[in-house]
């Protein structure tokens, strides 16, 4: 298991043996420790963060999530491609070719209902075995596909965007380094990321800070809520340290 990172929202300063220093009397003392045990990182400041986040997006992400589907619950349609664009999906022709000419033989009736804190290990990769579905599609990788999919199950597949998600939270050379952007197409690699999240929804550590949080926003589902905080963390500092520190931030 790799050291445990320690991340404040006000400061990248690292102390002398390799680990952020978090003091700062500017952050509220709410924490929220993100990699599943693996690659943990703690963000201070998540309720803070939970508040920036509404007012940054509240043009784009937040219209996404306000969005009331008028397609199918359980099939997706080319029209489902659409409101994805409000959380910088990379929807193109291609994308929407594929979609067109495969979607109408992907079933949704079969996901489990409940949240993906719920779920087990083999709930977890039959749907990872469905995204994967869309990922075969042409132009569609795994940001794409969860980003459509969460309108239909928003308690249960959450939006794993290459950067955020693939490219910083899983992650163990970021923020030393630039945050990836490949796009993710492998079904394992999405079963990982799907297993990661269900821990970190769900682990004791969490558990008050999760409450709190949905106290502050009670329509938004617990995976909602991992990524508005996680999103507005990253978010500056994709770059990394090094590439931050170059522009002066």
């Amino acid at each position: 298991m790799f050291g445990e990172l320690l991340l404040s929202r006000r400061n990248l300063g690292l102390t002398g043996d390799g680990v952020a220093d978090t003091a700062s009397t500017e952050v509220s003392p709410l924490r929220l420790i993100y990699g599943a045990r693996k690659l943990d990182r703690v963000v201070s400041g998540a309720d803070d963060l939970l508040r920036e986040w509404r007012e940054k997006e509240r043009d784009f992400s937040q219209l996404y999530l306000e969005y009331k589907p008028v397609t199918p619950r359980d099939q997706v349609v080319l029209e489902d491609l659409a409101v994805t664009m409000l959380v910088n999906s990379r929807v193109e022709a291609r994308q929407a070719m594929g979609f067109f000419r495969n979607c109408a033989s992907l079933d949704l009736s079969g996901l489990p209902e409940k949240p993906l804190g719920a779920t087990s290990e083999s709930e977890r990769a039959e749907v990872a075995s469905l995204i994967g579905v869309m990922t075969s599609w042409p132009g569609v990788g795994a940001s794409v596909a969860t980003k459509t999919l969460h309108k239909k199950r928003p308690e249960l597949i959450p939006m794993l965007d290459n950067m955020a998600i693939f490219g910083a939270y899983m992650n163990p050379r970021w923020p030393e380094q630039r945050a990836k952007e490949d796009t993710v197409k492998a079904v394992a690699r999405i079963k990982e990321a799907l297993d990661w999240i269900a821990v970190d929804v769900t682990r004791e550590e969490n558990e008050e800070a999760w409450r709190q949080l949905e106290g502050l926003d009670r329509e938004r589902t617990r995976i909602e809520l991992f990524d508005m905080v996680w999103w507005m963390f990253f978010s500056p500092r994709r770059a990394g340290i090094t590439g931050t520190a170059a522009r002066g931030n």
